[in-house]
This record gives structure tokens, sequence and C-alpha cells, in this order.
């Protein structure tokens, strides 16, 4: 299946100011902006239409138009983007040569003109219309025609990065030729995927070839990898998954291939990253199923991308024209929108029915469907298609998912009894964004009856006889749709001899076996006026199935035949319902409803009006007063849908519909931070929650701050004012149906700074201690818990409320140094420092005179020079030969003296000694040798 370029967008909003402020979806409709107005441009100028540039925007525009961008803006050129997608489509359609390829001049460059004209296409073909699908077929028959044995189709232009190799060539061919294999008869559709199976085991063979030539068949270069998982995904999972796993090879080879400097991607590893390489490295990532939200990569490399785009929405790095960076760099950027999804068949996505029988059949098929947006959503699931008598049921009918969330869902096929041989009822299951109105994801699925169609037999010729070429169809109004089947010119008529199966816009509207023998299978289609939405240009298809029959005679094969139809609107307005406004989301299982029912066609009348409720049975109710209808309706826990439709006399039918969905649990609350019973030491904490829920939720903190979470899930963060001590922090969670969850967040705070001191003063003097060893004590002042240390030492604790804190310290002689720093509980700090001075020497003399060892006589004053390490000296005594200790006296320049009288004393060797205290009690005696000779 084809797999679309856009995922996401509801319209535009103003252009951010700055690149790093744009989300995903703003940047790609920019891009989008310029791409239609200067491809436009370009084309008008140049007159040529079979390049590149036209095919792979056309791709990128169509899958824009299907998926929520705006398509209405008025861009460079004055036209609106869809006005510049239609011409771009009709020029790319003109174009074609009538074997169904395109060339630039002459015969040049057929293989890559056709590739991009039918990428193009097929873009176009799925998301806008179907007028050109004739075309689309015509050319995945060339290319048949011409697909070497290999499986490939060479390059046969050189024109680097955009159109390098063969691989790339292949994988756009086989995107064209995907989408067409759903507008054919089984036989051809079946040689379309032996075509693609044989291009997927191409590229499968060369997945490590590094041939660089440009019609090679390596694929070394980034852009090359990412064309061969595209094509790869056209061909489908392959033989036991060989194709998936290849997808998942060249993901892994792209994650980790790196650019030096950025976090985008070169052309080859280890190269400079380009816009061009990097745009499509990310698209490949996406149709790999890599997602930003789990692959850091991917995430940075798209808000680098988003970082380098210019004003005007192009990238203009590189050598390459404008358009081309910008093409890819769209693709890669819009794969992964805020809002976006992507639905798939898990399991078979054909299942059998029995012939002939008697009671109705059921068969069920199962759908993944994934949140491949950045945001959480809700989708609205319906189906789509299915013949005439056929019902599909879907379950559950809303689907809530979080951000790359996945959920399962079923599509009940109901058949009607006496069922032909070798029909064919295609249901498309389609998901709505409810985030993103326009964003939608779909897949297909068809419940089919035997024989297979064969594929092997006699060619066939199917004419459509009516409608006419662009005949106009009015939607309530129908024609007769009718096809001619012939075998060799003989006309194929009677029951048993296949079916034909109409199509319109791609959707199958009725069947018939021709059992009246005429030799035309004839079905009356009436376009229902409150289901088929499709107008204008469409592809109008008779399909035959082909039909098995018995030897001798030879089988004979499907062939299919188209022509454009016009598809006009009802001609009438419908009626007019108004639905009386349920809750969104409600606690209750039972509800009262109403609304109105009001003709708008003049003359009509209404003639039915009833409720739907989740699919079920219509509650007919007749209209009262001014259209009044009402009842009371019971609802089931989870999502609910509640439809009202009504009908006119002229066949005018309007449905409308409401979500309403029950909830009756409680939101999941939690308080991510502070931690419960936290200390926290600022006036203002931000209390971080996250909540889990299925509806809209507001959450409260403190009264005060209100957020409201509209998908029901995130994180809110709410500043709090809070006092000192204890305090208490409701935070109250209350989901859109009324259901509260409350926690209360018990808090410790103090945001002051602790006070400290010591019962001593810094730079205090201290005498000797015993072991040296200083006891002391350490206030401290704060009503928080408290760690103190002392010189990065233990911790010492204290309660709430400060206290004192007794240690001691061993001390050496000096100086010593106590940092003394505290930690609140609430992380608060203080720090002091203390000094203490240690001084265990005594004080020291140095005589001057008389001078040591000289002779004295007479009446002499001795004079010595007190010093001690701290001071102060506080006593000094004289004394000679140790005995007869006398006070000195300090004179004025510090030093110390007494007289002595040398004629007491015996002539000879004697000494005069000082005594010696300083301020805390260190004493010492120092003598000095003198001669006495009177």
């Amino acid at each position: 299946m084809l797999f679309r370029l856009a995922a996401v967008l509801s319209l535009l909003v103003a252009v951010p100011a700055s690149a790093q402020t744009q989300t995903n979806t703003q940047s790609t409709q920019r891009a989008l902006n310029f791409l239609s107005s200067d491809v436009v441009h370009w084309t008008q100028a140049n007159n040529c239409v079979a390049c590149h540039r036209q095919g792979a925007v056309v791709y990128g525009l169509s899958s824009a138009r299907a998926n929520g961008y705006d398509m209405n803006a008025v861009v460079g050129n004055g036209r609106t983007n869809l006005a510049n997608l239609e011409l771009l489509a009709q020029r790319i359609n003109s174009d074609q040569l009538a074997n169904g390829s395109w060339i630039h001049t002459g015969n040049a460059f057929r293989n890559e003109k056709t590739s991009f004209s039918v990428f193009g296409l097929a873009g176009y073909d799925q998301n806008v219309s179907t007028q050109y699908s004739a075309a689309l077929v015509n050319a995945a028959n060339w290319a048949l025609s011409t697909q070497e044995s290999s499986g490939r189709w060479p390059s046969d232009h050189a024109d680097f990065p955009v159109d390098h190799g063969s691989v790339s060539t292949t994988a756009r061919i086989m995107t064209g030729i995907a989408q067409a294999k759903q507008r054919v008869d089984p036989a051809r559709a079946a040689a379309y995927q032996a075509a693609l199976d044989r291009a997927a085991a191409y590229l499968r063979t060369n997945l490590n070839n590094n041939d660089t030539t440009a019609a090679g068949n390596g694929m070394p270069y980034t852009f090359q990898v990412a064309w061969t998982v595209l094509g790869l995904k056209a061909a489908g999972p392959g033989p036991s998954n060989a194709n998936t796993t290849a997808i998942n090879t060249l993901a892994e080879r792209l994650i980790t291939r790196t650019s030096p400097g950025n976090a985008g991607w070169g052309n080859l590893p280890n190269e400079a990253a380009n816009d061009f390489a990097t745009g499509s490295a990310i698209y490949a990532l996406c149709l790999a199923d890599r997602e930003p939200a789990t692959n850091p990569r991917l995430r940075n490399a798209i808000e680098w991308m988003k970082a380098r785009q210019s004003a005007d929405g192009s990238w203009r790095t590189g050598s390459a024209t404008f358009d081309i960076p910008t093409t890819f760099a769209a693709l890669g950027l819009s794969c992964f929108g805020d809002f976006s999804v992507r639905v798939a068949v898990v399991g078979a996505d054909r299942q059998e029915l029995e012939l002939d029988s008697p009671s109705p059949q059921q068969t069920t098929f199962t759908f993944s469907v994934r949140n491949h947006g950045y945001q959480a959503d809700t989708y609205t699931l319906s189906t789509q298609g299915g013949l005439p008598g056929w019902s599909a049921s879907v379950s559950p009918v809303t689907l809530f998912l979080p951000a790359g969330g996945e959920g399962t869902v079923t599509v009940t096929v109901t058949a009607p009894p006496q069922l032909l041989p070798a029909l064919t009822s295609e249901v498309t299951l389609i998901a709505a964004s409810g985030g993103a109105p326009g964003v939608t994801g779909s897949a297909r699925v068809n419940a089919y009856t035997p024989p297979l169609p064969p594929v092997t037999g006699r060619p066939t010729v199917t004419t459509i006889q009516s409608p006419a070429v662009n005949a106009r169809v009015t939607v309530g109004n129908g024609t007769t749709l009718s096809a001619r089947v012939t075998d060799g010119g003989a006309v194929v008529r009677g029951g048993g001899y296949g079916v034909v199966t109409f199509y319109v816009a791609g959707v199958p509207v009725g069947a018939d076996v021709d059992a009246d023998g005429d030799g035309l299978f004839t079905f009356n289609w009436v376009p229902p006026v409150d289901s088929w939405t499709t107008t204008g240009a469409q592809d109008y298809r008779a399909v035959y199935s082909g039909v098995e029959l018995r030897a001798p005679l030879a089988n004979l094969l499907g062939s299919t035949a188209s022509r454009t139809i016009i598809i006009d609107p009802f001609p009438h307005n419908t009626p007019l319902v108004t639905i009386g406004n349920p809750p969104a989301f409600t606690r209750e299982t039972s509800l009262d409803i109403w609304g109105y029912a009001t003709p708008r066609a003049p003359g009509a009348v209404i003639t039915y009006a009833a409720f739907i409720i989740n699919g079920g049975a219509p509650i007919a109710l007749t209209p009262g007063n001014g259209g009044l209808i009402y009842t009371s309706i019971t609802l089931e826990e989870g999502p609910n849908i509640i439809q009202m439709t009504a009908r006119d006399s002229f066949g005018g039918v309007t449905t409308k519909q409401v979500n309403l969905t029950v909830d009756r649990v409680p939101p999941l609350l939690t308080i991510e931070s502070p931690a419960e019973n936290a200390a926290v030491g600022t006036p203002v904490v931000t209390v971080r929650s996250s909540v889990q829920d299925q509806t809209p939720v507001r959450v409260e903190t403190q009264w005060v701050n209100s957020s409201l979470l509209e998908f029901g899930n995130g994180t809110v963060e709410h500043p709090v004012n809070v006092s000192y001590g204890n305090q208490v922090i409701l935070v109250r969670a209350t989901d859109s149906a009324g259901n509260v969850t409350e926690k209360l967040l018990y808090l410790w705070v103090d945001s002051g700074t602790p006070v400290l001191s010591t019962n001593f003063a810094d730079s205090q003097l201290y005498g000797p201690m015993p072991n040296h060893t200083f006891h002391y004590a350490i206030n401290v002042q704060t009503v928080s818990a408290s760690t103190v240390r002392v010189n990065g030492g233990p911790a010492f604790t204290l309660p709430r409320g400060g206290g004192q804190i007794q240690t001691s310290a061993t001390l050496v002689p000096g100086v010593n140094t106590l940092n003394i720093s505290v930690v609140s509980e609430t992380g608060m700090t203080s720090n002091i420092v203390r000094r203490v001075n240690y001084d265990t020497q005594a004080p020291t003399a140095t005589l001057i005179t008389p001078s040591v060892g000289s002779t004295v006589m007479g009446t002499i004053n001795v004079r010595a020079r007190v010093t001690d390490n701290f001071g102060p000296v506080t006593n000094v005594g004289f004394s000679r030969d140790m005995s007869g200790i006398r006070a000195g006296t300090q004179l004025a320049d510090g030093t110390w003296t007494a007289e002595f009288d040398t004629r007491e004393m015996v002539n000879g060797p004697h000494t005069f000694d000082l005594w010696m205290n300083d301020g805390v009690g260190n004493f010492a005696v120092q003598s000095f040798n003198v001669v006495i000779r009177n």
C-alpha cells in the first residue's frame, strides 16, 4: 500500500519567532506553501512537467490535503495550494504518452521521468481524486512491460543526488504499481504484485551493494537507503516478512550512520550533513516505524532540520535547487506531526465467505491504530465501502491513545445470505483525529466469495456501457452502471460466468453476475445522501473477476474498463439536525437525549427521525413541535457515539454525531516532587504532579493554581507560597466527568539560615592543656534539624530547634583553625571560622647588658629583652646565682632591668638569672654567665 507523506495538522497558526519554536506541522505547512507556488511557477516558466520536481511535490501536496493541512491557503503565486495541486496533477496526466510513460525531450530519461510522474499520480489517486486512475494503470502496465529480469528499472538520468542510482528509480515505480493494483482486475493485480515481488527481491539483493555509479544497483547513499525503504513498503511484507526484515536492517543502518558535528545525515557515512539526505533519512525512519520519543538520533535530527528552514519556508543550503531539499525536508518532518495516526491490518486482510449460505455471514478483521503524533489524541473510528446489502461495524467506536500509544480495533463485516460466486466487498477502516480535524489514517480489507479469480486462461475485454464518459451523476438520484464482457468477440453471459464489480472513486458500490443472461452486467447505483461525500470528476471502473471453467473449457481471465464520471452533490438542502448539547463526559450511564429535525428544502417535510446509539438499532421517533424528538438512553462505560439522523420527503438525509464518554474512574494522580515529608528551603515550592486519565483533567494545587490537561495525561508544575514549619499542600485532579482524586503533600519548610556561635572567641589564647585536648561548645540556632561538621570531620546532628554540641580538638602549638559548618535539613548553610592560639612555650630572654661572659664590677644594671611567641610576658624576675630574686622593671623600649651590687659577690664566675612567666602560665629560668672582679 502507498504510505502517506503527511501525518498531521489542523490549520497553520502564526509563524513562530524562531525556527526552534516551530512545531513540526508549522514547519511543514510553510514548506508546502513555498513548494506549491515555486513548482507551478517553474513548470509554467519552463513548460515542463515530466521532471522530478512536480512528481514529488504532487505526492506531497496530495497527502497533505488528506491529512489536515491548509490547502486553501493563498500562497506566493496568488493561487491556493489546492489549485496549484490540481494544475500540476492535470499537467502530469496530459503529458503522459499513449504507452503510459513520460519523457523529457525526445526519448530521453524515460525511466526517471516516468518514475517521478507515477509517484506523484499514486499520491493523487489515493488522497485527492481517482479521475486519473486510468493514467496510473496505464503507467503501471508500461512498467510491467519494461521491468528487467533482475526486477529493477534502471536509472537513465545521472542527476546527483535527486535521481541517482537504479534503486531509487525502482522504488518510485513500485509505489505507483502498488496504488494501481487497487484499480484493476484480480489477474492484473496478481501480475502487479508479482512485479512488486521481483522488484523487492532486487532491492533486498543489493542491500549491501556500495556501488556509487549513477546507473548502478548500489545503495551507499543515505537518500538511496530511504527510497529503498519506500519501495519495500509498497511491496508489502514479502515472503516470510523478508521485506519487513530488510526495512528494519536499513533503519538501523541509518540510525548508526553519523555526520560529524551535527545531528543530520550526510550523503555517505561520516560526511557533512545536508538537508536533502537528512529529510530523506527522517522520512525513511518514519516509514520504518521509528519514533522520536524513543530515538534520540531521530529526535535531534528533526530539531536540526527545523532550525535550518528559511523564512520563506524553503531549505536553501547546498547546491540543489530550493524545491528539491525542501520537498524531502517536508517529507521527513511531516511524518512526525503534532497530530498523526497510522492504521494497519493485523493478520489477514482478505477473508473468504461461503457461497449460497441461507443465513447472513460474519467475519472479523483486526487493525492496529497507532498515535504517531507528538500529543495524545482521541480517534473516532468508522468504516467506508462495502457492497450494497453488506454492513460493517467497528469496535470500539472511539479510541484514546497517548503519544506513541497503540490500540487494537476490530471490524465485523456482515454479508447477506445467498452470496454469489467471486464477489469482493472491500471495507476501509478510518481513524479520524479529534485533536486536529482532517487528520486521518486508514487501511483496507476485503471479504470475498470463492472461487478465486484465475490468473491463467483466455483474455477478456470489459466495455462500459453506461453511463457515458463524463456523464453527471447526482448524489441521491443515481444512475445505471452497466458493462459488457466479451471473450474473443463472444459476449460472456449468464450466471456462473464471473462477476463484474463496479467501483466509483475507488469504492466498490455494486456487483452483478448477469443472472438474467442478457450479456449485460448491470447495477442501479444511488449514491447515498447520508454517506457519499466524494464529488467532482472521479474514476468509474468496471472490474470483471474472471471465472474458472471445467475442462475442456478454458478459464476466462479478468479485465477492466474505466472512464471518468462527474458526481454532483445532492441538489437540495438536507434536513437541519441539531443534537441537544449532551456533555462530552459524564459519570452517569443513563441520559435524556433530545434534538431537532427540521426540513431546509422548500416544500420538504421530515419523514423519518431517529437516534442511533453506538451503532445499534435506530430509535425511530416522531418529531413534535418544531421538530423536537427526545428519549432516554443507556450508555456504556467508556466512549459512546450518539447519532441523530433525519430524512425528508425529497430524499435528503442528514446525520449528526456527538461523542460522549462515560467515565467512572477517578484520575490517577501522582505528586512527583517534592517528595513526601521533604524539607524545603524556599518560601515558594514548585509542586510537580502527573495525571493519567481518559478525559481532560483539571489539576488544582492549594486552591490557587490551576491547569488543564486537555488529553488527560501529562504533568503540571505549580508554584505554592509556604510558611515556616510543617505545611500541608492539597493537590486535586478533576476529570471532565467530575471524578476527583485528591492528595495531600506534607512538607517541612524553613528558608532561614542557621546561626552558628562558639563558647570561645576567635583567636583566643590558651596555654598547655592535658593531652593537648581543647574542650569547647558549638551553639546552633535554627528551627530545622541540622548537621554540624568541624574541618569536614564526622557529623554532629541536632534535632529541630537547634542546640549545643560539646566537642573537643587536639591542639598543636601555634594557631589552630576550626572551620565549622552547619547544614539544615532544608539545605540552608552557615559557616564560621575560629582560630585557637595554643601556647606551650615559655618566654625567652636575650641579655643586653652586661654581655654574656664579660667581667663586671661595682653596681651594675642587668638589662635583658624578654619575648614570648604569643605574649604577653607577665612577670620577669632577676636573681644572682639562683638566689635573691628581685622583680624586674620594664623600660619604655620593652626591655627589662634590675640593679645588682657586685661587691656583695666574691670575685670569680657567677650567673645572672631571669625568671619569666607568660600570660598562660608558661615559666622558664634562663641564666647568663659573667665574671665578677672588684
